[in-house]
């Protein structure tokens, strides 16, 4: 009994990937618009039923696949808390919103894809997310709370705020216009964690 739900877990996980694969080929080819989900159930070579007991809408499907080509970055977050104490706390951010910010590129045109598709717009307050990925509000206030417990960060700061505040500012470096080509990434967002850490005052 015990191998037989094995094999049928390993199945579904099997068959979850190919359409996790399958939805990634096609919004690369197509877009995110004109992917539908028996495109995808049709090339990862499964009924389209088979599809929806995997997930529930396109927006969770095509969502689920943005973030899987993040895979790496995501698990990196999720090990941003262990590295309170280590390393001075402005890389430590550096480093964490860098990555954001690159997983940010992929995911804004399914964002934009949303905003115009109607079944999209529809979908996409209610997509489901893998429960087990880490959730980057939660991670950052783990971290910077870790922070404050060994006196690296003021005490009367709330981490919880504290994090929404660090994506909000990345969130707005990814909105504003693009700077010059001689300006990499990491020295943006160095720069707006140094604003940040030190405040406007004197």
């Amino acid at each position: 009994m015990l191998r037989h739900d094995a094999a049928v877990t390993q199945r579904g996980q099997s068959t979850r990937a190919a359409l996790l694969a399958a939805a990634a080929r096609l919004v690369h080819d197509v877009g995110y618009t004109q992917t539908t989900t028996r495109a995808v159930a049709q090339a990862a070579g499964v009924a389209e039923g088979t599809l929806y007991r995997h997930f529930p809408d396109k927006a969770s499907l095509l969502l689920a696949a943005a973030l899987e080509q993040h895979a790496p970055i995501i698990e990196q977050m999720a090990q941003l808390p262990g590295r309170a104490g280590a390393g001075a706390v402005r890389d430590n951010l550096v480093d964490c919103l860098e990555q954001l910010a690159r997983m940010r590129e992929t995911l804004l045109p399914l964002e934009l894809a949303m905003l115009s598709d109607p079944d999209l717009a529809a979908a996409r307050d209610s997509a489901v997310l893998d429960p087990e990925r880490p959730d980057p509000p939660t991670v950052l206030a783990d971290y910077l709370r870790a922070e404050q417990q060994l006196g690296r960060l003021r005490q009367d700061v709330d981490p919880t705020e504290a994090a929404v505040l660090l994506l909000v500012l990345l969130f707005g470096l990814m909105a504003a216009p693009p700077p010059p080509p001689s300006v990499p990434l990491r020295l943006s967002v160095r720069r707006a964690v140094e604003l940040l850490l030190m405040g406007l005052t004197p």
